[in-house]
Formats: C-alpha cells, sequence, structure tokens
C-alpha cells in the first residue's frame, strides 16, 4: 500500500528531525579535553615521594563535569592528568587535592595510611588549590605549590 505525498512526507521529515537531534546528541556530554601537567612543589621543591593529584569540579564556579581527572606523581615531582583514560581534563574550573601515603610493603599488602604532605590538600573542602583548564594555559599554570 502507498502512502499519500502529504503523509509520506510527514513521515520522512519526521525521520530527517529525529536523524538530526540523534546527530546533535551524539556529541552530547562529550568535553573536550585539554593536556594538563605540571610539578608538585612542596616548600619550593619537587615532591618526589610519590603520589596522586585530582582535579575537583568546582561546581561554585559552574564547572558541571561529572568526572573527577586524576594524575599520578612520578619521582620527578611530575604529574599528568587524565580523564577517564585519555590525557587532559575538560576545559573548567577545579579545586585540586593532593595525596601521598608514601611507599607500600613490597607485596603492596600492607599500604600505609599516614599522609606525607600537609592534609590540607587532601580534601577539596580545605585545599587551597584552584586551578582553571583552558586551551592554552601560560607556562607552569598548573604548578602546584604547597606548604609543609
Amino acid at each position: 500500500m502507498l502512502l499519500p505525498k502529504s503523509r509520506l512526507r510527514t513521515q520522512v521529515l519526521r525521520v530527517l528531525v529525529l536523524c538530526s537531534f540523534i546527530g546533535l546528541c551524539s556529541g552530547c556530554g562529550d568535553s573536550k579535553l585539554a593536556p594538563v601537567s605540571g610539578h608538585v612543589l612542596v616548600d619550593g621543591k619537587p615532591w618526589t615521594q610519590g603520589g596522586f593529584v585530582n582535579f575537583k569540579p568546582d561546581k561554585a564556579k559552574g564547572n558541571t563535569f561529572g568526572g573527577e581527572p586524576i594524575g599520578e606523581i612520578n619521582p620527578q615531582g611530575e604529574y599528568t592528568i587524565q580523564t577517564k583514560g585519555q590525557p587532559g581534563a575538560p576545559l573548567g574550573a577545579y579545586k585540586v587535592t593532593v595525596t601521598s601515603t608514601g611507599a607500600t610493603t613490597p607485596d603492596n599488602t600492607n599500604p600505609t595510611t599516614e599522609t606525607l604532605i600537609n592534609r590540607t590538600y587532601a580534601h577539596p573542602d580545605t585545599t587551597t588549590l584552584e586551578v582553571t583548564v583552558v586551551e592554552q594555559p601560560a607556562a607552569g599554570a598548573y604548578d602546584l605549590k604547597l606548604s609543609p
């Protein structure tokens, strides 16, 4: 059975609108990731004891990203942020936490819970560290300067 022309046009128009909507929404939730790396400095010296840097989206400043970019601090005191396994972080404002509990036992069965870094930096409510991820940051924009 053939559809009348007006009904056929309506069906085609609905399909086109639906396809356009799906095409627009296929990018929804995708955030552009900008490269983020820096140094963790404690009292002006590179932090060589390892640890982690977490970027907590600052909702008060409009960052509604639902994930949490993270980076591991290497023995030279450097970190590189990743988001969901991809290098970089979405653009926006973040509160930054830094944690380091030092080495675990050789067999990794008894990790220490004693923090080696000032506890102020371990929680988003107490940290004084903030960064804004941008497409073209100034040199050293993501360096984190901690006090002992």
